[in-house]
């Protein structure tokens, strides 16, 4: 048995691998995406989806940074910059599906998905190593203690303990909490493999609900009785007098939709005119011709 504890029992946790402070994505991208989310929520909540998406587009990257699994530092790097990357182009897509440009935003959702999948994969495959890294530790910290639990007995019943002692107290102090250190650690590393896997997920479903909404639209198109005419579709549907209210009671929603239907036909004055009535919003009407005033009557 042991009759004292050593200060190389004690080795605490690597600094490349503290999970309390983890490293920060790249800081370029970071402070951008930090700056841009406000500024695009604001324009989409005043129903500019166009200006919001042309701002959430300006900051994507032109490709991604390979994951890199080169240490654990990198590792949880890599894990935090492709979370913020999953989000910027979530931010995006929402911003062009709001802006009718459906084709766009369905790009834009599949990056999303893939790159949080990509997360979700590389966190599955790298991440245990450092959970059990860190289990170790403190399975380690634990064998220690307990292979001097008597002497550390007697240590801590003495009524008089000189300096040597409380120097020992001190290090079986350490040790102690070096276990919860560690097991603490590796529970955040746990955590993280779980919340990728729940990001992979929640963003799947929006690549897949968008490429649908896309595909039933064409159909429409294509079941229309003038056959795939974008401008006579949209016409017809502003034509009514209750489609729209009924189908879209919520006015985002009509909005959504009405922008949508300018995508579809830019030329409709019936449909900018709808947008800029609802909303408030200078759109500018596209060129053309108002109809003129019936025989007999004159315009005020």
């Amino acid at each position: 048995m042991r009759n004292s504890i050593t200060r190389a029992a004690l080795t605490l946790i690597p600094a490349a691998l503290v999970a309390q402070a983890p490293a920060q994505p790249q800081a370029t991208f970071t402070q951008s995406l930090r700056a841009a989310s406000p500024e695009v929520e604001k324009l989409l909540a005043e129903f500019k989806p166009r200006e919001a998406a042309a701002k959430a587009e300006s900051i994507l990257p032109a490709t991604l940074p390979a994951w890199d699994k080169s240490s654990p530092q990198t590792q949880l790097s890599s894990y935090n910059s492709y979370r913020e990357y999953v989000y910027a182009y979530f931010l995006a897509a929402r911003a062009a599906d709001a802006a009718g440009n459906w084709e766009r935003a369905t790009e834009l959702y599949v990056k999303a998905k893939d790159t949080a999948k990509t997360n979700y994969d590389s966190v599955k495959e790298s991440f245990p190593l450092i959970i059990r890294y860190y289990n170790d530790m403190a399975a380690g910290a634990r064998r220690t203690l307990d292979e001097n639990a008597e002497f550390i007995k007697g240590l801590r019943e003495k009524a008089n303990p000189d300096d040597g002692d409380k120097q020992q107290l001190g290090l079986i102090q350490g040790e102690e909490e070096a276990i919860e250190k560690n097991k603490k650690s590796a529970q955040f590393f746990v955590d993280y493999i779980e919340s990728a896997k729940k990001e992979s997920d929640y963003y799947a479903k929006f690549a897949t609900e968008e490429d649908a909404q896309v595909k039933d639209q064409l159909d429409q198109l294509e079941k229309y009785k003038f056959k795939n005419d974008k401008a006579k579709f949209v016409d017809g549907i502003m034509s009514s007098k209750t489609f729209l209210d009924q189908q879209f009671p919520d006015k985002t929603e009509k909005v959504r939709y009405l922008y949508r239907l300018n995508v579809l036909d830019p030329s409709s004055r019936k449909v900018v005119k709808e947008i800029e009535q609802l909303t408030g919003v200078n759109l500018g009407m596209p060129a053309g011709e108002d109809k003129p005033a019936p025989k007999g009557k004159k315009g005020k």
